[in-house]
């Protein structure tokens, strides 16, 4: 019975090694690693197109299977050309998972040759795989299957575990925080402490002496905004609501009255030339209008108060009566 088999396989050894197609402009052949495979083994088959430089062919569509084959990787074709001819290869891995004789079909290419619109044909020959099975030796006692293998936990799989708890410590940490501002009746952020009223002060009116208000003949807009300034400090310097009062209100306030006799007339200046600027649409001469932001400078600095200190209170002694 074996000998009968020898003279198709040499057949079909044959064909696959000289396996070419019936045409003249378009070759194309295939051939495979080897004819016997084992079950769930891997084989690769070659597949080449000759062809002439001038000749458009198209390649047939492959489907997943072959016939009981499995394709399970496809390379890219690789096209070499050497000025002659275009020679053109691919590769594909196949695997069985049936025992049998499988049979790779012929892969037919279309093509037409210049001038001609007849469509021809190229097609590889048919390669027969053995695909054989794995013997069970059915004398010996069945065995349970194999438990899976263990593998040791390494520090890449705790980490992700490791990072969510600490994410989930970070949020209810957060929600506690929280809750507690709320109850206490704080602000959910803490507000950013507030900057002294005389450095605030101060640095508004260098801004608005760079900018040369009056030298461009907004000499009430350089007054307004001057004094607003010098209001702005006194409310936060002597906690007097001075953006809602007049100037002799302001004159008049016991904080202002408690200064120094050198620095209330000065302050007076200021305010009631700024006055007749804004009401009475007075023009003061520009040496008065630098004399305006001296007054208010000077008073800015004959004023300031260093913000208040937190002195540690003293314990008071515990005296014991005997």
């Amino acid at each position: 019975m074996v000998k009968r088999f020898r003279l198709p396989l040499l057949v079909c050894a044959i064909l696959t090694a000289l396996s070419t197609s019936r045409g003249e402009d378009v070759r194309a052949t295939a051939r495979v690693d080897s004819n016997r495979i084992l079950i769930g083994d891997w084989i690769t088959l070659h597949i080449e197109l000759q062809q002439l430089p001038n000749i458009q062919v198209q390649w047939p569509v492959i489907a997943d299977s072959l016939e009981g084959l499995e394709i399970i990787r496809r390379d890219t074709p690789v096209v070499k050309t050497n000025g002659e001819s275009v020679l053109q290869t691919c590769t594909f891995v196949l695997t069985a998972f049936d025992s049998g004789t499988k049979v790779i079909p012929p892969l037919v290419f279309k093509y037409r040759t210049p001038g001609d619109t007849t469509v021809k044909f190229a097609e590889t020959s048919p390669i027969p795989v053995f695909v054989r099975g794995i013997a069970i030796d059915t004398s010996k006692e069945i065995r349970d299957i194999k438990a899976p293998l263990r593998v040791p936990i390494s520090f890449a799989d705790v980490l992700p575990y490791l990072i969510g708890l600490v994410l989930l410590g970070l949020v209810i940490w957060l929600i506690v925080y929280i809750r507690r501002r709320l109850a206490r009746g704080e602000p959910i952020i803490p507000e950013a402490p507030q900057r002294p009223a005389h450095e605030v002060a101060l640095e508004a009116l260098h801004s608005l002496e760079a900018e040369h208000v009056w030298q461009r003949g907004k000499v009430k807009e350089y007054y307004s905004s001057l004094t607003d300034i010098v209001r702005t400090y006194i409310e936060r310097r002597f906690s007097v609501i001075a953006m809602e009062m007049t100037s002799d209100e302001i004159l008049a306030s016991k904080p202002i009255r408690s200064l120094p006799n050198e620095i209330v007339p000065r302050l007076r200046d200021l305010l009631l030339r700024a006055d007749l600027v804004k009401f009475a649409k007075y023009q003061p001469a520009p040496g008065d209008n630098e004399t305006g932001m001296q007054e208010a400078v000077e008073f800015v600095e004959q004023t300031y108060q260093e913000p208040a200190r937190d002195v540690p209170q003293a314990v008071p002694e515990t005296v014991t009566v005997e």
